[in-house]
C-alpha cells in the first residue's frame, strides 16, 4: 500500500516556536513527519510522498502542496492520505465533504487522521468526521469574528492598522499604530495637491512626475527597504499613471483623519475584497499631523465632481471649463478654435440648430478678461480691510475653539474609561483571575491606546489655544492677506473654483451690441 503524508502548520500556530528555535521548517512540522512516518512503517506502507504546506490556513483552498496532493490522487498514485488531524487536511466542511466523502471513495482512496481517529473505511466513523469539520469550521468563524472585533476597535480608536503607511507618512518608530509625515514624500503629496489647484489633470501630473524621475508610491516604499507589493501591478513598474495620481487625491487621510474599514473580505472563506460605501468607512478626526489642509482637500473634492478635461497641447484644465453656459438656453458652452491663436465659446445646441437657439459665439479671451475683472471687483467690496468686522471674527473663533472643547471633553472621558479598565486589569491580575500572558497583551494594547488619546488630546488643545491666541494679531493677518486677494493680476483655475458656481453668456444686445455676463457666485 502505498501513502501519501500530508502535514500543515498555519504561520500563526507557530511564530513564537519559529522565532525560538531559528529553524527554517518548525519543529511542529517535523513533529508531524515522525508522527505519521512512524506510523506508516509500523504498518508497513510504502510511503510515495510528504506534502507539506507552512504558513498557511486550514481554510484556505490554495495551499500549492495540498493542491498536488489532489491532483496526484485523482491519479491515483498512491492509496492512502495520511495526516494528523483531520483539521490539518483542512477546516472546511465543504471540502470535507467533497474530498473525504466524495472524490476519495470514487477514485479508491483511504482517508486516515490519527489523533481524532478518522477513518474512511469505517463507516460508523462518517458522523463523527462530519462533527468534526463543523466544529473545524465555527472554529474558524469564530476566529475570524474575534480578529475581525478586536481590528475594528483599534480602528475606532485612531490606530492604524495597515502593514504600511500610506504614501507621504511613514510608521511612527515609537509606536507603529501612529502616522507620522514622511518629509520626501509628504513634499511630492502636496505639490500634486497644487498642480490640480492650478489646472492642471491627473494624467499631465503623472507625466510631469515621470519625467522628472520621481518614483510612484510602489518604487518608493521598495527604495526605503519596505517588502512592498501592489495588489494591482501596473504595466510599466515604478512610473506614476493617472490611476496613482487619482488614489492620492481622494485620501482623506492626508487632511490629519485616519480612514480606515474601506474594504473587507466577502467572508473568512473567501479572498475576494469587498468595496464598502462611505458610509461604512472608520475615520477618526486629528489622529495625525495633515500634510493638505481640509479646505484645499476640499477644493480638489469639487474641481474632481465637475469633471472637466484639460487642453489636448497643454494638460492644463482652463479656468473657466465646465463653469461657462448659455444664457438663453442653458446648455453648456463648448470650446472651438485653432488652438492659441483663436479660441472661442459656441453653445452646443445653437451648433446644432440655430433655430432653437439664436446665442452666438463670444471669445475665449474676452470672457475671461470679463471675469477677472468681475473678480476684482467683487474681492474689493467683499474683502474691504476697512470693512472686515473684527467682534465677527472673534466670536468665529470662540465658535471653533467651544467645538475644540467639546471634543477634548469626550476623549478625556474616553481615557478615563481606558483607565479604569487598565486598574481592573491590575487588580484581576495580582487576583489570578488573569494570567501573565494575557496580563501583558492586555496592558500593551491598553497602553498604546492611552497613549494614542494623550496624543490626539495634546494636538486639540495646541489647536485650541492657537485659535484663541492674540485675534488682533490674526486680525491683521487677514486684513493683510485681504488686500493680496482683492487685485488678483491672472485668471486661474483655482481663483475661479474657489469664487464661482457658473457663467451665463446671454445674447448680444441689438442696441447697445454688448453681451450680458451674469456669474452665480459661491457666496
Amino acid at each position: 500500500m502505498k501513502v501519501a503524508i500530508y502535514v500543515r502548520l498555519s504561520k500563526e500556530d507557530d511564530d513564537v516556536r519559529k522565532q525560538i528555535s531559528g529553524k527554517q521548517e518548525s519543529e511542529s512540522i517535523q513533529n508531524q513527519k515522525s508522527l505519521l512516518i512512524q506510523y506508516a512503517v509500523e504498518r508497513g506502507y510504502d510511503i510515495y510522498n510528504i506534502y507539506t504546506d507552512e504558513d498557511y490556513s486550514g481554510a484556505d483552498r490554495d495551499r500549492p502542496a495540498f493542491s498536488r496532493l489532489i491532483q496526484d490522487a485523482s491519479q491515483h498514485k498512491f492509496d492512502i492520505v495520511l495526516a494528523k488531524s483531520q483539521s490539518r487536511f483542512t477546516r472546511d466542511m465543504e471540502l470535507v465533504e467533497r474530498y473525504l466523502h466524495g472524490k476519495f471513495p470514487e477514485w479508491g482512496i483511504r482517508f486516515i487522521a490519527l489523533v481524532d481517529h478518522a477513518d474512511t473505511n469505517d463507516a460508523s466513523n462518517k458522523k463523527a468526521r462530519q462533527i468534526n469539520g463543523l466544529i473545524n469550521e465555527w472554529y474558524l468563524e469564530d476566529l475570524s469574528i474575534n480578529v475581525r472585533t478586536v481590528l475594528t476597535h483599534k480602528c475606532q480608536s485612531g490606530q492604524h492598522i495597515g502593514s504600511f503607511a500610506p504614501y507621504g507618512y511613514a510608521k511612527d518608530p515609537a509606536d507603529h499604530n501612529h502616522l507620522v509625515i514622511d518629509p520626501v514624500a509628504a513634499a511630492v503629496v502636496r505639490r500634486i495637491f497644487s498642480m490640480v489647484l492650478s489646472g492642471y489633470g491627473a494624467s499631465r501630473i503623472a507625466k510631469t512626475l515621470n519625467e522628472e524621475g520621481i518614483p510612484n508610491p510602489t518604487r518608493y516604499k521598495q527604495q526605503q527597504g519596505l517588502n512592498f507589493a501592489p495588489c494591482q501591478k501596473s504595466r510599466v513598474p515604478g512610473l506614476w499613471s493617472t490611476a496613482s495620481v487619482r488614489t492620492i487625491l481622494t485620501n482623506q487621510t492626508y487632511t490629519g483623519d485616519l480612514v480606515q474599514g474601506r474594504h473587507k473580505k466577502a467572508s473568512y472563506k473567501s479572498k475576494k475584497i469587498v468595496t464598502l460605501p462611505k458610509d461604512k468607512w472608520i475615520i477618526v478626526p486629528n489622529t495625525h499631523e495633515p500634510i493638505i489642509t481640509r479646505e484645499a482637500f476640499e477644493q480638489v473634492q469639487q474641481l474632481r465632481c465637475e469633471r472637466a478635461v484639460p487642453c489636448l497641447h497643454s494638460g492644463v484644465i482652463r479656468p473657466l471649463a465646465k463653469k461657462v453656459f448659455c444664457g438663453v438656453c442653458g446648455g453648456s458652452m463648448q470650446l472651438c478654435g485653432n488652438g492659441k491663436q483663436y479660441r472661442y465659446l459656441r453653445c452646443r445646441i445653437h451648433t446644432y440648430k440655430p433655430s432653437l437657439c439664436p446665442n452666438r459665439s463670444i471669445s475665449l479671451d474676452a470672457l475671461d478678461a470679463i471675469v477677472l475683472q468681475r473678480i476684482r471687483q467683487r474681492l474689493s467690496e467683499l474683502l474691504d480691510p476697512d470693512k472686515l468686522d473684527l467682534s465677527a471674527f472673534t466670536r468665529e473663533a470662540e465658535d471653533r475653539a467651544d467645538a475644540l472643547q467639546r471634543e477634548l471633553d469626550r476623549l478625556h472621558r474616553e481615557r478615563q474609561k481606558r483607565q479604569g479598565a487598565v486598574t481592573a486589569l491590575y487588580q484581576d491580575h495580582a487576583a489570578g483571575v488573569v494570567n501573565d500572558e494575557v496580563f501583558a497583551q492586555l496592558d500593551d494594547g491598553f497602553r498604546k491606546e492611552m497613549a494614542n488619546f494623550d496624543r490626539r488630546i495634546r494636538t486639540l488643545e495646541q489647536e485650541r489655544d492657537g485659535t484663541l491666541a492674540d485675534p488682533a494679531a490674526r486680525y491683521d493677518a487677514m486684513r493683510q492677506m485681504a488686500e493680496e486677494l482683492s487685485q488678483p493680476q491672472v485668471l486661474t483655475r483655482e481663483l475661479v473654483c474657489a469664487l464661482i458656481d457658473s457663467v451665463q453668456v446671454g445674447p448680444i444686445d441689438p442696441e447697445t451690441q454688448k453681451r450680458n455676463i451674469e456669474i452665480r457666485w459661491r457666496f
